[in-house]
Protein backbone atom coordinates (compact mmCIF):
# COMPACT_ATOMS: atom_id res chain seq x y z
CA UNK A 1 0.00 0.00 0.00
CA UNK A 2 1.66 3.48 -0.49
CA UNK A 3 0.05 5.29 2.04
CA UNK A 4 2.15 2.92 4.08
CA UNK A 5 5.24 3.07 2.49
CA UNK A 6 4.97 6.89 2.21
CA UNK A 7 5.07 7.16 6.08
CA UNK A 8 7.73 4.30 6.31
CA UNK A 9 9.41 6.83 4.43
CA UNK A 10 8.59 9.58 6.51
CA UNK A 11 10.01 7.44 9.80
CA UNK A 12 13.36 6.76 8.14
CA UNK A 13 14.01 10.31 6.83
CA UNK A 14 13.26 11.69 9.66
CA UNK A 15 16.42 10.79 10.94
CA UNK A 16 18.45 11.20 7.79
CA UNK A 17 16.90 15.04 8.18
CA UNK A 18 18.85 15.07 12.10
CA UNK A 19 21.61 14.01 10.56
CA UNK A 20 22.09 16.44 7.78
CA UNK A 21 20.44 19.39 10.12
CA UNK A 22 23.41 19.18 12.29
CA UNK A 23 26.15 19.00 9.02
CA UNK A 24 23.99 21.65 7.04
CA UNK A 25 24.71 23.78 10.70
CA UNK A 26 28.28 23.79 10.94
CA UNK A 27 28.86 24.04 7.00
CA UNK A 28 26.34 27.11 7.12
CA UNK A 29 28.18 28.84 9.77
CA UNK A 30 31.52 27.98 9.12
CA UNK A 31 31.73 26.94 5.49
CA UNK A 32 33.18 24.05 6.57
CA UNK A 33 32.58 19.82 6.64
CA UNK A 34 32.95 17.77 9.48
CA UNK A 35 33.28 14.35 8.07
CA UNK A 36 33.48 12.99 11.54
CA UNK A 37 29.81 13.80 11.55
CA UNK A 38 28.62 10.01 11.17
CA UNK A 39 30.92 8.90 13.56
CA UNK A 40 29.11 10.99 15.97
CA UNK A 41 26.12 10.01 15.34
CA UNK A 42 27.44 6.39 15.59
CA UNK A 43 28.77 7.23 19.46
CA UNK A 44 25.52 8.39 20.08
CA UNK A 45 23.60 5.15 19.00
CA UNK A 46 26.25 3.01 20.98
CA UNK A 47 25.24 5.13 23.86
CA UNK A 48 21.91 4.88 23.42
CA UNK A 49 21.52 1.03 23.27
CA UNK A 50 24.13 0.78 26.29
CA UNK A 51 21.66 2.79 28.04
CA UNK A 52 18.98 0.68 27.21
CA UNK A 53 20.80 -2.45 27.61
CA UNK A 54 20.48 -1.47 31.95
CA UNK A 55 17.23 -0.77 31.92
CA UNK A 56 16.84 3.11 31.06
CA UNK A 57 13.69 4.11 29.04
CA UNK A 58 14.02 5.23 25.47
CA UNK A 59 13.79 9.38 26.75
CA UNK A 60 16.52 8.64 28.75
CA UNK A 61 18.56 6.56 26.07
CA UNK A 62 17.70 9.70 23.59
CA UNK A 63 19.72 11.48 26.40
CA UNK A 64 22.00 9.44 27.11
CA UNK A 65 23.19 9.76 22.98
CA UNK A 66 22.64 13.49 23.68
CA UNK A 67 25.13 14.13 25.75
CA UNK A 68 27.36 11.48 24.69
CA UNK A 69 27.08 12.93 21.06
CA UNK A 70 27.60 16.63 22.00
CA UNK A 71 30.88 16.01 24.14
CA UNK A 72 32.35 14.09 21.23
CA UNK A 73 31.55 16.39 18.41
CA UNK A 74 32.54 19.69 21.22
CA UNK A 75 36.08 17.83 21.04
CA UNK A 76 35.97 17.18 17.25
CA UNK A 77 35.52 21.05 17.30
CA UNK A 78 38.40 21.78 20.14
CA UNK A 79 40.85 19.46 18.13
CA UNK A 80 40.18 19.63 14.24
CA UNK A 81 38.59 23.39 13.92
CA UNK A 82 39.20 25.41 16.39
CA UNK A 83 43.61 24.96 16.19
CA UNK A 84 42.85 24.76 12.43
CA UNK A 85 40.76 28.04 12.44
CA UNK A 86 43.60 29.89 10.05
CA UNK A 87 44.89 26.86 7.97
CA UNK A 88 43.86 26.21 4.55
CA UNK A 89 40.25 25.33 4.45
CA UNK A 90 41.20 21.29 3.48
CA UNK A 91 42.75 20.98 6.79
CA UNK A 92 40.09 20.87 8.88
CA UNK A 93 38.31 18.49 6.92
CA UNK A 94 40.80 16.03 6.35
CA UNK A 95 42.02 16.26 10.29
CA UNK A 96 37.97 15.19 10.57
CA UNK A 97 38.38 12.12 8.47
CA UNK A 98 41.67 10.61 10.69
CA UNK A 99 39.37 11.19 13.74
CA UNK A 100 36.12 9.60 12.29
CA UNK A 101 38.25 6.88 11.90
CA UNK A 102 39.93 6.98 15.25
CA UNK A 103 35.98 6.57 16.93
CA UNK A 104 35.53 3.78 15.00
CA UNK A 105 38.17 1.88 16.19
CA UNK A 106 37.41 3.50 19.82
CA UNK A 107 34.16 2.38 19.72
CA UNK A 108 35.37 -1.16 18.44
CA UNK A 109 37.50 -1.74 21.45
CA UNK A 110 34.34 -0.61 23.30
CA UNK A 111 31.44 -2.36 21.75
CA UNK A 112 33.30 -4.98 19.53
CA UNK A 113 32.74 -5.56 15.83
CA UNK A 114 29.74 -7.39 15.86
CA UNK A 115 25.98 -6.12 15.63
CA UNK A 116 25.18 -4.49 19.09
CA UNK A 117 20.66 -4.71 19.30
CA UNK A 118 18.59 -1.83 21.17
CA UNK A 119 16.62 -4.21 23.81
CA UNK A 120 13.24 -4.90 22.76
CA UNK A 121 10.45 -2.37 23.77
CA UNK A 122 7.89 -3.82 25.87
CA UNK A 123 4.23 -2.68 25.81
CA UNK A 124 4.58 -1.80 21.97
CA UNK A 125 0.93 -0.71 21.03
CA UNK A 126 -0.29 -1.52 17.12
CA UNK A 127 -2.73 1.12 15.71
CA UNK A 128 -4.11 1.09 12.43
CA UNK A 129 -5.34 4.49 10.74
CA UNK A 130 -7.32 4.33 7.58
CA UNK A 131 -5.45 1.15 6.52
CA UNK A 132 -1.94 2.14 7.83
CA UNK A 133 -0.33 0.80 10.82
CA UNK A 134 1.87 2.42 13.26
CA UNK A 135 3.50 1.27 16.52
CA UNK A 136 3.56 3.51 19.64
CA UNK A 137 7.46 3.49 18.83
CA UNK A 138 7.05 4.81 15.57
CA UNK A 139 5.23 7.23 16.92
CA UNK A 140 7.74 7.98 19.24
CA UNK A 141 10.53 8.58 16.64
CA UNK A 142 8.00 10.65 13.95
CA UNK A 143 6.95 13.04 17.44
CA UNK A 144 10.66 13.23 19.14
CA UNK A 145 12.26 13.80 15.47
CA UNK A 146 9.85 16.67 14.21
CA UNK A 147 9.91 18.47 17.79
CA UNK A 148 13.45 18.40 17.57
CA UNK A 149 13.39 19.93 13.60
CA UNK A 150 11.26 22.75 14.74
CA UNK A 151 12.91 23.83 18.19
CA UNK A 152 16.06 24.25 15.79
CA UNK A 153 13.94 26.00 13.37
CA UNK A 154 12.34 28.63 15.81
CA UNK A 155 16.02 28.60 17.74
CA UNK A 156 17.40 29.70 14.66
CA UNK A 157 15.01 31.85 13.27
CA UNK A 158 13.24 33.11 16.44
CA UNK A 159 15.95 33.88 19.00
CA UNK A 160 18.87 35.91 20.02
CA UNK A 161 21.11 32.97 19.82
CA UNK A 162 20.52 31.97 16.58
CA UNK A 163 20.37 35.76 15.14
CA UNK A 164 23.83 35.75 16.76
CA UNK A 165 24.41 32.28 14.67
CA UNK A 166 23.18 33.64 10.87
CA UNK A 167 25.34 36.93 11.76
CA UNK A 168 28.43 34.82 12.01
CA UNK A 169 27.15 32.62 9.16
CA UNK A 170 27.09 35.78 6.94
CA UNK A 171 30.61 37.30 8.10
CA UNK A 172 32.04 36.24 10.97
CA UNK A 173 34.47 39.53 11.70
CA UNK A 174 31.54 42.20 11.06
CA UNK A 175 29.41 39.82 14.11
CA UNK A 176 32.58 39.78 15.96
CA UNK A 177 32.53 43.59 15.39
CA UNK A 178 28.70 44.22 16.20
CA UNK A 179 29.56 41.74 19.70
CA UNK A 180 28.80 38.39 18.65
CA UNK A 181 31.49 36.27 20.83
CA UNK A 182 32.18 34.08 17.57
CA UNK A 183 33.79 31.37 20.18
CA UNK A 184 30.99 31.11 21.73
CA UNK A 185 28.83 30.49 18.12
CA UNK A 186 31.42 27.74 17.14
CA UNK A 187 31.08 26.12 20.45
CA UNK A 188 27.37 26.53 20.65
CA UNK A 189 27.24 25.23 17.26
CA UNK A 190 29.15 21.84 17.58
CA UNK A 191 27.38 21.24 20.70
CA UNK A 192 24.17 21.38 18.97
CA UNK A 193 25.04 19.21 15.85
CA UNK A 194 26.27 16.95 17.69
CA UNK A 195 23.15 16.19 19.83
CA UNK A 196 21.31 16.43 16.58
CA UNK A 197 23.53 13.61 15.69
CA UNK A 198 22.88 11.64 19.19
CA UNK A 199 18.94 12.33 18.75
CA UNK A 200 18.91 10.66 14.99
CA UNK A 201 21.76 7.96 16.46
CA UNK A 202 19.09 6.44 18.99
CA UNK A 203 16.73 6.58 17.03
CA UNK A 204 18.01 4.72 14.62
CA UNK A 205 19.45 1.95 16.35
CA UNK A 206 15.76 1.69 17.44
CA UNK A 207 14.64 1.53 14.10
CA UNK A 208 16.96 -0.85 12.32
CA UNK A 209 17.56 -2.37 15.73
CA UNK A 210 21.01 -2.87 15.58
CA UNK A 211 24.28 -0.87 14.61
CA UNK A 212 28.07 -1.53 14.30
CA UNK A 213 30.69 0.90 14.43
CA UNK A 214 30.73 1.34 11.00
CA UNK A 215 26.91 2.63 10.17
CA UNK A 216 28.09 6.14 10.54
CA UNK A 217 30.30 5.82 7.34
CA UNK A 218 26.57 5.51 5.19
CA UNK A 219 24.97 7.73 7.30
CA UNK A 220 26.99 10.38 7.31
CA UNK A 221 27.06 9.90 3.52
CA UNK A 222 23.62 10.21 3.14
CA UNK A 223 23.23 13.54 5.46
CA UNK A 224 25.44 15.24 3.12
CA UNK A 225 23.12 13.81 -0.11
CA UNK A 226 20.37 15.49 1.81
CA UNK A 227 22.13 18.44 2.10
CA UNK A 228 22.98 18.93 -0.79
CA UNK A 229 19.48 17.82 -2.17
CA UNK A 230 18.16 19.91 0.14
CA UNK A 231 20.53 23.74 -0.97
CA UNK A 232 23.96 23.64 1.01
CA UNK A 233 23.71 25.30 4.08
CA UNK A 234 20.03 25.74 4.13
CA UNK A 235 18.82 24.52 7.30
CA UNK A 236 15.19 23.63 6.60
CA UNK A 237 16.53 22.47 3.07
CA UNK A 238 18.24 19.56 4.89
CA UNK A 239 15.06 18.78 6.75
CA UNK A 240 13.39 18.29 3.36
CA UNK A 241 16.50 16.50 1.87
CA UNK A 242 16.76 13.62 4.20
CA UNK A 243 13.04 12.79 3.85
CA UNK A 244 12.91 12.81 0.63
CA UNK A 245 16.16 10.28 0.68
CA UNK A 246 14.13 8.46 3.08
CA UNK A 247 10.91 8.37 0.62
CA UNK A 248 12.90 7.61 -1.97
CA UNK A 249 14.80 4.13 -0.43
CA UNK A 250 11.69 2.91 1.11
CA UNK A 251 9.65 3.30 -2.32
CA UNK A 252 13.15 1.66 -3.98
CA UNK A 253 12.84 -1.03 -1.64
CA UNK A 254 8.88 -1.53 -2.12
CA UNK A 255 8.42 -1.74 -5.84
CA UNK A 256 12.04 -2.03 -7.14
CA UNK A 257 14.99 -3.87 -5.40
CA UNK A 258 16.29 -3.15 -2.46
CA UNK A 259 20.20 -3.78 -4.06
CA UNK A 260 19.50 -0.78 -6.10
CA UNK A 261 19.01 1.49 -2.95
CA UNK A 262 22.60 3.06 -2.79
CA UNK A 263 22.70 3.22 -6.84
CA UNK A 264 19.48 5.47 -6.59
CA UNK A 265 20.33 7.18 -3.93
CA UNK A 266 23.90 8.18 -4.66
CA UNK A 267 22.75 8.54 -8.47
CA UNK A 268 20.69 11.22 -7.22
CA UNK A 269 23.55 12.67 -5.37
CA UNK A 270 25.73 12.98 -8.34
CA UNK A 271 22.93 14.63 -10.69
CA UNK A 272 22.40 17.28 -7.94
CA UNK A 273 26.19 18.49 -7.66
CA UNK A 274 26.50 18.14 -12.25
CA UNK A 275 23.07 19.75 -12.75
CA UNK A 276 21.92 21.63 -9.69
CA UNK A 277 24.55 22.14 -7.51
CA UNK A 278 22.44 24.39 -5.06
CA UNK A 279 19.75 22.19 -4.71
CA UNK A 280 16.22 22.53 -4.82
CA UNK A 281 15.69 25.22 -2.08
CA UNK A 282 19.12 27.56 -2.78
CA UNK A 283 20.33 30.38 0.01
CA UNK A 284 20.73 33.66 -1.29
CA UNK A 285 24.10 34.57 -2.36
CA UNK A 286 26.09 35.70 0.78
CA UNK A 287 24.22 34.15 2.86
CA UNK A 288 25.17 30.38 4.15
CA UNK A 289 22.61 29.45 7.08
Amino acid sequence: MLAQQLVNGILLGSTYALIALGLTLVLGVFGKLNIAHGDVFMFGAFAGVAAASFGASLALAILAGIFVSAVVNVIIERSCFYPLRNAHFLAPMLSTIAFGILLQNVATQIWGSDPSRYPNIEAVTQFEIGGILLSSVHIVILAVSFSVMLTVDIVIYRTKIGRALRATALDPEVAGLLGVNTKNVMFITFLTAGALAGVAGVLTAVVYSQITPLIGIRQGLIGMVAMVIGGLGNLRGAMIGGILIGLVEVLNDAYLDASYRDLIVFSLFFGFIILKPNGLFPQPSGNRS
